[in-house]
């Protein structure tokens, strides 16, 4: 998008269903809810540069890039962290929580829908 137009420039095709995306780390991130990858789009060559599988298939979910990393969540899957420098699945914890991640202040921050709470993790905690 052109925010001075609001005209579309680009049409980059990723993963199926394609619903949440982030920036950081030079990229465009997108969660792909039809097969549970995330696609990693360069943005100076505005191509797919990385598809990681990370079984992230289904409904709602969101995804964030801070500290360094991308986290993405889905409800029984509720952390995913991708370390960009190797564009693969680090750590990944199931159980109840996921809806909305982000990561910043020296925290990942998750919402549980579910449970109308929000968690602030130490990311020292997750590994």
């Amino acid at each position: 998008m052109d925010a001075k137009t609001n005209k579309v420039t680009d049409s980059i095709p990723t993963g199926a269903g394609p619903r949440f995306e982030t920036f950081g780390g030079g990229a465009i991130w997108t969660l792909n809810q039809g097969d549970g990858t995330i696609s990693r789009v360069d943005v100076k060559s505005r191509k797919v540069v990385a598809t990681i599988e990370a079984g992230l298939t289904g409904t709602g979910g969101e995804i964030a890039f801070g500290l360094g990393h991308v986290w993405a969540t889905l409800f029984q899957i509720p952390i995913t962290e991708i370390d960009p420098a190797t564009n693969t699945v680090v750590h990944q914890w199931v159980g109840d929580g996921g809806d909305s991640i982000r990561a910043g202040h020296g925290s990942v921050w998750l919402s549980n829908l579910r449970a109308h709470t929000v968690w602030r993790i130490d990311p020292e905690q997750l590994k």
